[in-house]
């Protein structure tokens, strides 16, 4: 049997010719005593036994050996099994399979709905689909399914930048001038490199030579500052960085604003609330946006939602904090502000955003001191 009933996200066309590799054929189907609903607290759907329901779906006929491969991958990336049902169609009753997940690890919710999933998911859900299928063949379901909360965060910050793109430059060139000829991603794990050859159109309007361009994919993340205008004071964390330890610089413990990866689905003022209180036990009573972009647009993609986070900064709430899931281990410090630029002027802050949030501390904090 080479027949499948798809139902939820893949019943979304371009994402199922995405993931079969081209075209399917395709025919409404039903499954009875079923319903489709939305996995509690999820964006995907489950399918669900519901007496006098019908969980209502495409039947993909005609499948090609290759593309039922990249379906049965792509399903198992995500735990889901194959089982042996019946469908309705308008020819009659007809046997498919069908990709149903573990009961014991989901939950149904409340009734499925296309529609709201495209508008929210489906962005977002294609470019994780393309680095996911990039794996095939040369990995397995459950080494890419290890990292799929990597590869979505990374689409996540795809479709944030879809929505809600930066800042447009005086030329008027804008992504519309780049044609990419060949995309790879040869290295993906918690970080991912994205090499292209690609061209571009010049500023006199010519098109550039074929060139290859590789860059470091991450996540946005968010950078609080907290800032206590009643005692004149911030906070900073410090903690291991990788990235200096690479470099090979003996210092590679960094001193910090408060900062974090946001997740799929959350907003950066919603990851800003949870990075401040996971990282240094902070509420912050206000929140106010500094600035937002890259920080190295030459090679990362990595794109920073800067703020000033305004809350209450006594004595004792410095310590030691951090996800021990995560294997954090921070250490909050607290400054004066005239401490913080004594340490901005004399080169003693290596992190480039605690510095360009210092300098926007320097203009606002006379009036953040009046108004708190």
């Amino acid at each position: 049997m080479n027949d499948v009933f798809v139902y939820g996200t893949l019943c979304h066309k371009p994402l199922l010719d995405l993931v079969a590799g081209g075209p399917v054929e395709t025919v409404p189907a039903t499954m009875p005593g079923f319903s489709v609903c939305w996995a509690q607290g999820a964006s995907y759907p489950l399918i669900c036994a519901t007496d006098g329901s019908e969980a209502r779906g495409l039947l993909l006929r005609n499948l090609t050996g290759r593309q039922r491969d990249r379906l049965d991958f792509y399903e198992a990336c995500f735990n889901y099994s194959v089982a042996d049902i019946a469908v309705m169609t308008s020819e009659g009753t007809e046997p498919a399979a069908c990709y149903v997940a573990s009961k014991r690890d989901h939950t149904c919710g409340d009734v499925w709905n296309l529609e709201d999933w495209v508008v929210k998911w489906s962005v977002m859900t294609m470019r994780a689909a393309e680095e996911v299928m990039m794996s095939f063949t040369h990995e397995t379901p459950a080494e890419v399914g290890a990292r799929f909360p990597t590869i979505r965060m990374r689409a996540s910050a795809y479709a944030a930048a879809q929505a809600n793109p930066s800042a447009l430059t005086p030329s008027g060139l804008s992504a519309s001038d780049v044609v990419s000829h060949k995309r790879t991603v040869p290295y993906a794990n918690y970080f991912a490199v994205d090499e292209h050859d690609l061209s571009f159109t010049r500023h006199n309007g010519a098109p550039s030579e074929v060139v290859n361009r590789a860059t470091f994919m991450a996540a946005d993340a968010v950078i609080v500052l907290p800032y206590d205008p009643v005692r004149d004071r911030v906070l900073l964390v410090e903690q291991f960085r990788a990235g200096p330890y690479f470099r090979g610089d003996s210092h590679c413990w960094a001193l910090e604003p408060v900062a974090g990866r946001i997740d799929p689905g959350e907003t950066a003022i919603d990851a800003a609330m949870r990075e401040a209180k996971e990282e240094a036990r902070l509420k912050i009573t206000k929140l106010i946006p500094v600035n937002r972009g890259y920080p190295s647009p030459g090679c990362s993609s990595e794109y920073y939602h800067l703020f000033v986070g305004i809350c209450d900064l006594p004595d004792h709430i410095a310590g030691i904090a951090g996800e021990e899931a995560e294997a954090e281990d921070i250490r909050s410090h607290l400054f004066s502000f005239d401490r913080l630029m004594d340490m901005v002027d004399n080169d003693q802050i290596s992190t480039q955003p605690t510095c360009l949030l210092a300098l926007w501390l320097s203009r606002a904090r006379d009036g953040l001191r009046t108004t708190g």
